[in-house]
């Protein structure tokens, strides 16, 4: 008894040239977008790695061939920073909580269709999308308030945009149906129970992404700061760059009455600015840069809020 040579099944589709091209070309301009999207940052990073002069002569593309810290050094050598660090820590969280306490029930109660003055509610926080009364009349209210000068002003401001609401909303009517909420109304549940135990535990992915979206905003503003407070212990870490970046610009252009080798320092201290500026970009994105692969998932859950469902 002979055994019959076992037979061989191919189940690879055979791919036309038309399909191979075109996968190449897609692969292509991804890599070609994702480097466009990368290189900035990373000649943000070996600029402020190089030596100045280096820096200087713009013959940088992908790697210094001198590496120092001298920039870092020069920028954290200033006590200020870490005050700055501080400050935004604690504006960051303090407001992205406010923001968070405002919008969530906002949202929820918008998002329930038997709300009294829904409607109306609705066009009121629209309407802020385009009535605004201005820098003056703003300045005028947080000063009668006895904001001004404080840390409330970078906690307390905007805590509720339109966009973020109606994406909240969005999230509850689409994302939670609404049987659940009906079976805690039979069971005698109250509205605020109904919130709390059910709503907020299904809402991770819409808080999380309302926290992002705080988050980033508060960590890179620095006009409300500049505007509304004058006492340098409260400013935040973005308003204290620019200061430290502004005052050396004008230390390093004073070359009148130096000897030769004062000069040659000087005009090196005014090439270490433009390494200063690329390190001091860093340095303000570097924590976002930490935290936004964390919260890319939730990030792009809540870009698909509201999408069309199958």
């Amino acid at each position: 008894m002979t055994n019959a040579p076992a037979l061989k099944t191919n189940n690879r589709i055979k791919r036309s040239t038309g399909d191979v091209i075109f996968d190449v070309v897609n692969i292509a301009l991804i890599v070609l977008i994702t480097l466009i999207m990368i290189y900035p940052m990373w000649y943000v990073l070996i600029v402020s790695f190089a030596s100045p002069e280096e820096a200087v002569r713009g013959q940088l593309y992908f790697w210094p061939n001198s590496f120092t810290f001298e920039a870092y050094q020069k920028v954290f050598a200033e006590k200020k920073i870490w005050i700055g660090y501080g400050n935004t820590i604690i504006y960051t969280i303090t407001h992205t909580l406010y923001t968070l306490a405002l919008t969530i029930p906002a949202a929820y109660a918008l998002s329930k269709k038997n709300m009294p003055g829904r409607l109306a509610i609705t066009w009121y926080f629209f309407a802020t999308m385009f009535i605004s009364g201005g820098l003056i009349p703003s300045y005028m209210l947080n000063k009668s308030l006895g904001l001004i000068n404080t840390r409330w002003i970078m906690i307390v401001g905007m805590g509720v945009g339109y966009s973020n609401l109606v994406i909240t909303r969005t999230y509850y009517q689409t994302s939670i149906p609404s049987e659940v909420y009906e079976s805690a109304y039979i069971d005698g549940a109250t509205e605020w129970q109904t919130f709390i135990k059910i709503a907020m535990p299904l809402s991770g992915a819409i808080v999380a992404v309302m926290a992002l979206y705080a988050a980033v905003g508060t960590w890179g503003s620095w006009y409300t700061a500049f505007i509304y407070i004058t006492d340098q212990t409260k400013w935040p870490l973005q308003l204290r760059l620019r200061q430290i970046l502004i005052l050396d610009s004008t230390q390093s252009l004073d070359l009148q009455n130096m000897t030769l080798e004062d000069q040659m320092e000087m005009q090196h201290q005014a090439f270490l600015v433009t390494t200063m500026k690329y390190a001091i970009i860093f340095i303000a994105c570097l924590p976002m840069l930490v935290l936004y692969p964390f919260v890319q998932k939730h990030f792009v859950k809540g870009v698909m809020i509201g999408s069309v469902k199958g």
